[in-house]
């Protein structure tokens, strides 16, 4: 297999694999340590400057830090043009060109910075399908343009012109279909965690198939308390199959931080988890540890927003203000959890206590809490505005579907919630409207699973929109497969 030989300029060695696994958790300085051990002995090696290009790109996006974005940007071209000098009949060449390229895209995604992000996207997936042809069995190439495939096939309608323009190809059966090539090629288990962690983060997105990830969830094991990548990967799972005290768990037990570049967003996930348990103590003094530490500008507001929820739950009137306009003082609008928060802040509106408590309760998994506490509300519903009763719907929906309620139960409740809900701008409609859909595919009717995707990106203006498009987006793929 390529991936396991060495070119005159791509030597993988064990200098450039302990580098590379140094990297993969975070610890940057012992990383940087080999890398420059290998630099004094075998200055010519290529992997000395895609290695040292990983380590820009996930200290920039783990720490969303605009400084060191600023100040590193150029060694973008600079190791480009040093690779141009190395072996261009290595598949590792061109491969190692498209990684920085797709890096440093994902990079300046993080700062807005989308023109140019488009054209390093377009440039490493040309590079890679030139690579696919030179080196057909260089199944490392998968990663890449698995990523590539999987991203663009539920690329957002406004964002589609991209498709256009380009001639890109968006397929996200295949994008998976390449990335479990990667994964479960045995001669490439040096980048395994890595493959699990994008892998794992674009089904949780893009796809409903649980099964897939219980299974990346068994395979990382143990291992969640070594690395601090597959820790963030085994929480974000767990939680997404309804496992939150699992969830609490893994983020307890994830390796010390002490030679590793500190990633405060787990902090910010811990104290979500303990509010989807209402463990309101342990939240707000999550929340204010990842604020006080935290020096990027993404997740600022919604967390402020959350601190606002606990102390609205705990009746603290004046602490509440004081959190809402820190959400509108904050923090940046790049994201859409911020931008939510944003718009509640501005409106000073938070949900009902019973409402609220029900959905954090449903997203920790604890669905018969939930149930408990949103059936108070019903005594409230028709004194209530439009918004909390499409919410009170989608809410008790989603619900029933958890605890296998009957189908007739559902549906009508979802309909509910579409009717109340169709002029809102708050997303129970589209959610409602996308929940119908899969619903439908999964028992195979796909000309109704069809008509409601499709109903689902009809509605706009609403609250978490590109995410909701792009999912809806995503089932239209899978049934048209």
């Amino acid at each position: 297999m390529y991936s396991q030989i060495s070119f005159a300029s791509f030597d993988l060695n064990s200098n450039i694999k302990r580098s590379y696994s140094s990297i993969m958790n975070l610890e940057f300085d012992v990383a940087k340590n080999i890398l420059e051990k290998e630099r004094n002995v075998n200055p010519e090696n290529g992997f000395i400057l895609l290695h040292e290009n990983y380590i820009d790109f996930l200290t920039i996006i783990i720490t969303e830090d605009f400084n060191y974005f600023d100040t590193h940007k150029t060694y973008k071209s600079e190791r480009l043009a040093s690779i141009n000098n190395t072996d261009n009949l290595s598949p590792y060449f061109l491969y190692s060109k498209a990684e920085i390229n797709l890096q440093w895209a994902f990079a300046r995604l993080k700062f807005g910075q989308y023109a140019k992000a488009s054209i390093e996207i377009l440039n490493a997936y040309r590079m890679l399908e030139e690579n696919k042809i030179l080196f057909p069995e260089f199944n490392l190439n998968n990663k890449g343009l698995g990523l590539l495939h999987t991203l663009l096939g539920a690329i957002p309608d406004e964002f589609s012109w991209i498709l256009n323009m380009t001639n890109l190809n968006g397929d996200i059966a295949l994008g998976i279909q390449e990335l479990n090539l990667v994964l479960n090629d045995t001669n490439l288990l040096m980048y395994e965690q890595e493959t699990l962690f994008i892998i794992s983060f674009l089904r949780m997105n893009l796809d409903k198939d649980k099964s897939a990830y219980i299974m990346y969830l068994h395979r990382i094991g143990d291992r969640y308390k070594e690395n601090i990548l597959l820790n963030f990967t085994a929480a974000r799972l767990s939680y997404t199959l309804g496992q939150n005290d699992k969830c609490i768990k893994i983020l307890s037990d994830r390796p010390s931080s002490l030679s590793k570049l500190n990633f405060y967003y787990l902090d910010d996930l811990q104290a979500m988890a303990y509010m989807y348990k209402l463990d309101l103590h342990s939240a707000k003094k999550k929340f204010r540890y990842f604020l006080t530490n935290y020096n990027g500008n993404n997740y600022v507001k919604s967390a402020y927003h959350k601190l606002a929820v606990i102390s609205f739950l705990q009746n603290n009137q004046e602490e509440t203000s004081n959190n809402l306009n820190n959400v509108v003082v904050k923090g940046t609008l790049y994201i859409d959890e911020d931008k939510v928060s944003f718009k509640d802040a501005q409106e000073n509106k938070l949900s009902h206590p019973f409402l609220i408590k029900s959905r954090l309760l449903y997203d920790g998994g604890y669905y018969y809490q939930s149930l408990s506490e949103i059936k108070q509300f019903i005594k409230l519903l028709d004194l209530s505005s439009l918004d909390m009763q499409a919410e009170y719907w989608y809410r008790l929906a989603r619900i029933y579907s958890k605890l296998d309620y009957d189908q007739k139960d559902i549906f009508d409740s979802y309909n509910m919630s579409l009717e109340k809900g169709v002029n809102s701008k708050r997303y129970y409609a589209p959610m409602s409207a996308l929940q119908i859909a899969l619903i439908y595919e999964d028992q195979n009717n796909l000309s109704k699973a069809k008509h409601y995707f499709k109903s689902c990106i009809s509605m706009s203006g609403f609250d978490y929109q590109r995410g909701i498009h792009q999912k809806a987006k995503a089932g239209l793929n899978r049934i048209s497969n």
